[in-house]
């Protein structure tokens, strides 16, 4: 992946859709994809799924395989959405007329465990650059590029840390890398000894964006579920909420996104906009109202 953001072009959602008519009608979805209601998949996500298996090198890196996986990273905000659309892409990867095998991994699988985060006093920062396992990353993917089955750690968002137990990833012909760090520069330590970083194994980047207080809503919203879920959950890191009304998990949820969800954003994760090789602008409702693509897409 280029070093530097690569040549885009800004076109709203109407013209999106009209230049994507002629998309593979075998490929159309008559029903929601984990949520996404159909006519954004049919509208937005397949449209891309085509233009990027369009391009002749990615076609031959899937056909070949010889690098290992074709890697597409999906990056944006916490709350963004990058879960559910990293999903949705899966789907029609997998699906009529593709067919092509993918999987999900997320970089929250890499964050350090609480215990050595606390150790390191940066608790607090978790999602932060410094509290993920940067190298151990770096080592996956190069794992995975060539061509060898790797085990991760597994990351609950229920219990809010890494779990005892470890995932198998298989080669496959897509990676979907998803995470609010894939496209950032490296942690200071970590660029002392090695320039490696993670978006140099990525060969086509999402970056799902959204107004600041849009996402602080879905952040939120997303937290008092949380809360709802753990009452009876003694296990659930948010079962120490249980007592807490509606108006105090909210009010909570709202200090922790001024304090840490925030300043990660603007500081981290907004920056690294300037690598990606698309970007999705969401409304309130989760719908794309405009797009930023490679200029090649829009002739073909």
């Amino acid at each position: 992946m280029s070093e530097t953001r690569k040549l885009l072009s800004p076109i709203d959602r109407d013209s999106w859709v009209r230049d994507s008519s002629q998309v593979n009608s075998i490929a159309r979805r008559t029903e929601p994809v984990f949520g996404i209601p159909e006519i954004e998949i049919n509208e937005i996500y397949l449209p891309i799924c085509e233009r990027i298996l369009s391009w002749s090198e990615i076609r031959n890196n899937i056909e070949n395989g010889a690098n290992g996986p074709f890697v597409i990273g999906v990056t944006g905000s916490v709350a963004v959405g990058k879960t559910t659309v990293a999903k949705a892409l899966k789907e029609i990867f997998e699906g009529a007329p593709f067919v092509v095998e993918t999987e999900i991994v997320s970089t929250d699988n890499f964050l350090f465990p609480n215990e050595t985060l606390d150790e390191n006093r940066i608790l607090h920062r978790k999602g932060f650059p410094e509290s993920f396992d940067y190298s151990s990353i770096i080592n996956f993917l190069k794992a995975l590029g060539g061509n060898h089955s790797v085990k991760i750690p597994i990351y609950s968002h229920e219990t809010y840390d890494i779990i005892e137990s470890t995932r198998d990833i298989h080669p496959v012909k897509i990676l979907i890398l998803e995470g609010v760090n894939i496209l950032q520069n490296a942690p200071r330590l970590i660029n002392e000894s090695n320039s490696e970083t993670i978006r140099d194994f990525i060969g086509f980047s999402i970056y799902l964006d959204a107004a600041e207080a849009t996402i602080k809503t879905w952040y939120t919203d997303r937290f008092l579920n949380y809360c709802r879920k753990a009452k009876s959950d003694s296990e659930s890191f948010f079962h120490q909420f249980k007592e807490f009304s509606e108006d105090q998990a909210r009010e909570l949820a709202a200090g922790i996104w001024e304090t840490i969800n925030s300043p990660n954003l603007q500081n981290h994760i907004a920056p690294s906009i300037s690598f990606a090789d698309s970007v999705l602008l969401k409304e309130m409702d989760h719908s794309i109202s405009q797009l930023q693509v490679p200029s090649e897409w829009l002739s073909i």
